[in-house]
């Protein structure tokens, strides 16, 4: 996994146990399959730049 990837885990996770709140919590949340979210968290599957902006402005305006 590369860094980006690591870093975008890690604050997918962080905010998971800040709030207290589920992958399938955070998808509905923030406009993005659940698969999406799973595939961010491992650093697996293809997401795109847009999707990754999509999660970071949430998890930014959500903390």
């Amino acid at each position: 996994m590369n860094q980006q990837l690591e870093e975008l885990s890690g604050a997918i996770i962080n905010y998971e146990v800040k709030h207290h709140v589920t992958d399938t919590d955070l998808a509905f949340a923030s406009h993005l399959s659940v698969e999406k979210i799973h595939a961010m968290k491992a650093g697996t599957g293809a997401c795109t730049t847009e999707e990754i902006n999509q999660i970071y402005d949430y998890l930014a305006t959500n903390n």
